[in-house]
C-alpha cells in the first residue's frame, strides 16, 4: 500500500514536471513569434557612416549581406568611408570601423543577444581613396568590387554573391568564389583563384593565372601568360591563352581554343575530356600520353592505349587518361 502511495506520488511529480516543461516550451515558441511578427518587411536606415581618414595603406571590410565596393582615384590622398545599413530592426545591426595602424577595417556588428528571426538587412560600403591600398574586401551575400587599383596584395571573397574587379595590378591577387559567381578584367600580376559551385570569368590578364574548383566553372579569356588549373566535376574554358600549363580534371571537362602549348604542359584527366584547339605548331614537341579505356589524339596520330610520338624535340608534352579523352589539334 506505501509503495503504491509513493509510485502514485512519484508520477504526479514527473507529471507535473511535464506540465511545466510544456508551458515553457509553448510560451517560449509564442514568445518568439511575438518578436518576429513585430518586424515587418519595411526596411530603414539604420546605421551609416561618412567618414574621411589620412594615412591608410591598407582596408579590411567584411560586409557580410552588404555589398563592398574600393574605387581608387590618382592623385587622391584622402581616403572616403561612405556606409549606410537598411534594416527591419533598428537594433540587429551596425556598421562599425576600427583603426589599427595604418589600417582601416569596416565590420557587420550583430547584436547576438537580440532574437530577431525575420530580421532583414540590407546596405553598402563605398571606400573611394589612392589607388595605391592594399585590399582584403570580403562578403557572404552581397558583392565585392575592386577598380583602379595598385596594391603590393589583393583578396576579394565572396560566399553566394559576386566578385567584380577592373584595372588592378598586383603583384599577388586572390579571388575566392564560393556558390557565386565573378568577373575580373584588365589584371596585370599573378592571379590565384578558387571556385566551389560557383562561375569566374578572368578576362585579359597580363600574367600567368592558377584556378582551382569543384564543380565550379573557370574561364581564362586573352591570357599573356601560363595557365594552370585542377578542377573535379567543373568545367575549365580557355580562350587565346598564351600558354597551357599543368591541367587536372576527373569527371569535369576543359575546352580551349586558339591556345598555346608550352614545355609546362602536362594534362591529366580521369573520367573527364581534355580538347586543346592549340596555335602551336604541333611539331615543336614530342609527346607521352597514356590511356586506359580512354583514348588519345594529336593531330592526326590518334590511339586507345599509349601515345608516344617522337618530333626530336628538347620538350615533351605529357598526359595521362583513364576513361576520358585528351584531344590536340591545330
Amino acid at each position: 500500500m506505501k509503495s503504491s502511495l509513493v509510485s502514485r506520488g512519484f508520477t504526479s511529480i514527473l507529471s507535473n514536471k511535464k506540465i511545466n516543461l510544456i508551458f515553457t516550451q509553448v510560451f517560449l515558441l509564442g514568445s518568439l513569434m511575438f518578436l518576429s511578427s513585430c518586424l515587418g518587411d519595411d526596411l530603414t536606415v539604420v546605421s551609416e557612416l561618412n567618414q574621411d581618414f589620412e594615412g591608410i595603406t591598407e582596408v579590411e571590410v567584411d560586409g557580410a549581406f552588404m555589398d563592398v565596393q574600393y574605387i581608387g582615384e590618382s592623385g587622391k590622398q584622402v581616403l572616403n568611408l561612405d556606409a549606410v545599413l537598411r534594416s527591419n530592426s533598428d537594433k540587429k545591426y551596425e556598421v562599425k570601423y576600427r583603426i589599427v595602424g595604418s589600417t582601416l577595417q569596416v565590420f557587420i556588428e550583430t547584436n547576438s543577444r537580440l532574437f530577431s528571426g525575420g530580421a532583414k538587412g540590407e546596405g553598402y560600403i563605398k571606400l573611394t581613396g589612392p589607388r595605391n591600398m592594399k585590399l582584403d574586401l570580403e562578403a557572404g551575400s552581397g558583392s565585392v568590387d575592386a577598380h583602379n587599383v595598385v596594391a603590393t596584395e589583393i583578396e576579394l571573397n565572396v560566399g553566394s554573391g559576386t566578385i567584380s574587379g577592373r584595372n588592378i595590378t598586383s603583384p599577388k591577387i586572390s579571388l575566392i568564389v564560393s556558390s557565386g559567381s565573378g568577373r575580373v578584367e584588365d589584371i596585370t600580376g599573378l592571379v590565384k583563384a578558387t571556385i566551389a559551385s560557383g562561375k569566374l570569368d578572368l578576362v585579359r590578364i597580363d600574367g600567368d593565372v592558377e584556378g582551382e574548383g569543384s564543380s565550379g566553372q573557370i574561364a581564362f579569356i586573352d591570357i599573356n601568360g601560363s595557365v594552370k588549373s585542377n578542377i573535379s566535376s567543373g568545367k575549365i574554358e580557355m580562350t587565346n591563352v598564351k600558354s597551357i600549363g599543368q591541367i587536372n580534371v576527373s569527371s569535369g571537362q576543359l575546352f580551349a581554343t586558339n591556345s598555346g602549348l608550352s614545355p609546362q604542359t602536362n594534362l591529366k584527366a580521369s573520367s573527364g575530356n581534355i580538347y586543346i584547339q592549340t596555335f602551336s605548331n604541333l611539331m615543336d614537341y614530342n609527346y607521352n600520353i597514356t590511356a586506359g579505356s580512354g583514348t588519345v589524339r594529336v593531330g592526326d596520330a590518334q590511339s586507345s592505349g599509349t601515345l608516344n610520338i617522337n618530333n626530336g624535340s628538347a620538350n615533351t608534352i605529357r598526359g595521362e587518361v583513364s576513361s576520358g579523352k585528351i584531344e590536340i589539334v591545330n
